[in-house]
């Protein structure tokens, strides 16, 4: 396909979605701004943000920036989809607003997608920041010729920042389910990999900054909502791929939990992980437990 602009419609239409990111959308914007491929619009949609994150926007003084302001927090998803319904290019491409691209992520990802029989999705390596470490990751992006598999098993394509996908197949797939508080992107991917492939662009072309949320509540929640929507495509693993699944799934929320030092909350999603595989989820809960200062009484390392 040709994803060239034609008269005023923009190839590509850049979504950030924004709660109270004023501290951190200024770098979003700029790398946008800085990419080579300049034939894009971008779409901020400000979900009810209470500090000055609007503003910020503005400040940008760019034509191709537009601001959609939702006047009741909705989260994430519900953000994507309002950028997603006012999207006029052939090309959506999302970033969180605490993230950032290089500059040619946009250039090499559009070549990406106008190869023949290249598949309606595509994501990118990444630079992974862990901030609350001190550590950063480079991580290119691998093929896979199963992605469904691999996606139950866990999401590791941060499609928050990475990913770019045609305006028609949320048509066909359906928009991010506004149910879920978190795992929204994942699900999405889920659904359409039933359907087709990931095309790849292996560079880390995207820099993730990435801060553990105080949110063990509703990662948990998410976690119940998540695992009851793909029970089938779980029981459609092998054996022992959907025992690490589930393990890895239920974690999140129990490694939350211990980041917000609340382990007797932890208690429930680790038993919901214990069970399926009991020694490996222990091993993993005390390594984190550990690692985010909970021995030593230390709160300003948690991760």
């Amino acid at each position: 396909p040709d994803f060239r602009s034609r008269m005023s419609t923009p190839a590509v239409s850049v979504i950030i979605p924004a709660y109270n990111r004023a501290a951190t959308i200024e770098r979003a914007l700029a790398s946008v701004v800085e990419q080579t491929f300049g034939d894009f619009e971008i779409i901020v949609v400000d979900d009810a943000s209470t500090d000055d994150t609007v503003a910020v926007c503005h400040a940008l003084g760019d034509r191709r920036l537009r601001v959609v302001q939702r006047t009741i927090n909705g989260g994430a998803a519900a953000a994507r989809n309002s950028g997603i319904r006012e999207a006029r290019g052939d090309l959506i491409a999302f970033l969180d607003s605490d993230d950032s691209w290089l500059p040619e992520k946009l250039a090499k990802q559009v070549s990406e997608m106008s190869r023949v029989g290249a598949p309606p999705v595509s994501c990118t390596g990444a630079i992974i920041h862990l901030l609350d470490h001190g550590e950063t990751r480079v991580k290119r992006l691998e093929p896979s010729d199963d992605w469904a598999r691999r996606l139950a098993m866990d999401c590791d394509l941060s499609p928050g920042t990475t990913q770019m996908a045609a305006r028609s197949i949320f048509d066909e797939i359906g928009l991010l389910d506004e149910a879920l508080p978190r795992f929204e992107d994942w699900d999405w991917l889920l659904r359409y990999t039933r359907r087709y492939s990931i095309g790849v662009v292996s560079e880390p072309l995207a820099e993730i900054y990435n801060r553990r949320a105080k949110l063990g509540a509703v990662v948990e929640r998410s976690a119940e909502i998540f695992e009851n929507k793909h029970r089938s495509v779980f029981e459609a693993l092998k054996h022992s791929d959907r025992h690490d699944a589930l393990m890895n799934l239920w974690l999140q929320a129990a490694n939350t939990y211990a980041f917000e030092r609340l382990l007797w909350r932890a208690i429930f999603p680790l038993a919901k992980a214990a069970r399926h595989r009991p020694v490996r989820t222990m091993q993993r809960f005390l390594t984190g437990a550990f690692r985010y200062g909970i021995r030593s009484g230390k709160k300003d390392n948690l991760s």
